[in-house]
């Protein structure tokens, strides 16, 4: 619809400068109507799904809504969490503000606007409120024009209060709670931000025990005041009172004081783990496994060569942080002091392991392998995962070949939502996945260390030829999920009228400014 107002780049540099304002709105029009037609797309697939859904399956912990979530997050590569907020409001705007939607559509409003639409209309609970509130902020949104956001959503809780007062988003002293983050989307590799709000006194008396801290050690010590008292803060994270000069005397009677331990495990790539796959060790005995995996093929183990390389680390060399991401050589240097170094050995030809567990060199090298979980667009560390068996087990043998990582919600989600119209995988001797979603749609997902590390995708053993075994799908296999308490709309229910009835205590509560002193 906006395609032939919104130029080229190669005729760009012909338009003039009003021109290109010109087009710049054109092409914020097109985004608009594009996104809308997006969400549209979101709602009538989440429709479809949660109401063929089987009513036992509401309460699953990874429920129809979740299910839904998970494919359109596979379709356009985004994280569960914004799958299910944007379906939410595609949802909304569809059922709740069809005239909110239709400009939207149009291509008249913001994504930025119609998030605020719906947040702050969110604890409309009547049909007939909710329309008149859509009528008439169709009606003047169009002509507020720019501004701020506090000033939109003030535009947008007057028509709100206009008709439903309970309705009405509340700033709450509740809101300036005691609170702590550990961790924010900005930190940069290797680092992480610890915020809190406390009161007053106390985040006094926090900094006057770090300062103390801070100048226990002597003047030799290299330290800036503000390392020394983020040491400081690590030490009494670990129950250690006293900080640790690192002056590197002797005589110092501060250097003696004990340092934090590093709680930091650092998986070495040596010369095994690139070495031959010939000398690989088995790391199992192949028979019983064959025995049990049906038309699988597995691997017959080579011969092994006995090992006697110890791992080592070679200074200046960059790494990989779980849960961080990529760490520059000199900052992964620092985080060496004290931790505890472990070789990664790749398995090469060898058969698999005899048992459900994965031994914990396999378990090493396959979290180091895929370094995050495996579903499509999930970053879920790999430390934090379950190890997950493609083909289950016992059909499908303990093996680099046939384990991948697979964080909590993604291996119910592979378990449970299966069988024909559910999920399947495949898993390749180089740890990559093809996943097959409930439309057909495949997806494939290589291990994170492809390009890091790329010696770690070194293919393992080729399991079976032709199209993996199958387990067979058990009928009450549903009554293993986990479940939750309340439906996740019983929940959203329960929320809007505890919201609703603060509301509308504050309301009768809130002084007039007529009233007798004190004031």
């Amino acid at each position: 619809m906006f395609d032939s107002l919104v130029p080229e780049p190669a005729a760009l540099a012909g338009l003039s400068d009003a021109e290109l304002v010109d087009a710049a709105g054109a092409a914020a029009r097109a985004e608009n109507a594009v996104c809308a037609r997006k969400l549209a797309v979101m709602a009538e697939l989440f429709t479809r799904r949660v109401d063929l859904a089987p009513e036992d399956r509401l309460n699953w912990w990874v429920d129809p809504d979740a299910a839904v979530a998970a494919e359109i997050a596979a379709a356009v590569t985004i994280t569960q969490g914004l799958a299910t907020h944007q379906t939410y409001r595609a949802v909304v705007l569809r059922d709740r503000l069809p005239k909110v939607g239709a400009l939207f559509l149009a291509g008249l409003l913001s994504e930025l606007l119609v998030r605020a639409i719906i947040t702050r209309t969110d604890l409309i609970t009547y049909p007939e409120l909710i329309a008149a509130v859509d009528a008439d902020l169709a009606a003047d949104i169009l002509r507020w024009g720019p501004q701020s956001a506090k000033k939109t959503e003030a535009a947008i809780d007057h028509i709100v209060e206009r008709h439903d007062p309970d309705a009405v988003r509340q700033s709450r002293a509740g809101d300036l709670d005691r609170a702590i983050e550990i961790g924010n989307p900005g930190d940069a590799p290797g680092y992480t931000t610890v915020w809190a709000r406390m009161f007053a006194g106390d985040a006094a008396a926090g900094q006057r025990t770090l300062t103390a801290m801070a100048y226990s050690v002597c003047d030799n010590d290299p330290r800036t005041l503000d390392e020394r008292r983020n040491d400081a803060l690590t030490a009494l994270f670990h129950g250690i009172t006293t900080l640790a000069c690192r002056c590197g005397h002797t005589d110092c009677d501060a250097a003696t004081n004990p340092r934090p331990p590093r709680e930091l495990t650092v998986y070495a790539l040596t010369d095994q783990t690139t070495a031959d796959s010939a000398s690989e060790e088995p790391r199992g005995d192949a028979t019983d496994a064959d025995a049990s995996a049906g038309d699988a093929q597995p691997a017959t183990p080579t011969a092994p060569k006995p090992r006697h390389s110890k791992p080592t680390l070679l200074p200046g060399r960059s790494g990989y942080l779980f849960g961080s991401g990529f760490m520059p050589a000199p900052l992964f240097d620092a985080l060496l002091d004290g931790a505890k170094i472990r070789e990664i050995i790749h398995p090469g030809q060898a058969g698999p392991e005899p048992r459900y567990t994965p031994s914990t060199a396999l378990a090493d090298f396959i979290r180091c392998r895929d370094l995050t979980c495996r579903f499509p667009g999930c970053d879920t560390p790999a430390t934090e995962a379950d190890i997950d068996h493609t083909v289950a087990h016992p059909v499908g043998p303990t093996h680099a070949s046939n384990l991948k990582c697979l964080c909590r919600f993604h291996h119910l989600l592979k378990t449970f939502w299966t069988g024909p119209g559910g999920w399947h995988d495949r898993q390749h001797p180089d740890g990559t996945i093809t996943w097959t979603s409930p439309t057909g749609h495949t997806y494939i997902t290589h291990p994170g260390s492809r390009l890091l590390f790329p010696t770690l995708c070194r293919p393992t053993a080729t399991l079976w030829t032709g199209d993996p075994p199958r387990n067979s799908t058990r009928n009450n296999r549903g009554s293993m999920m986990p479940r939750r308490t309340r439906t996740r709309a019983q929940n959203r229910a329960t929320y809007i009228t505890a919201e609703r009835t603060r509301n509308a205590a504050h309301r009768t509560d809130s002084p007039r400014g007529n009233d007798p002193p004190p004031f």
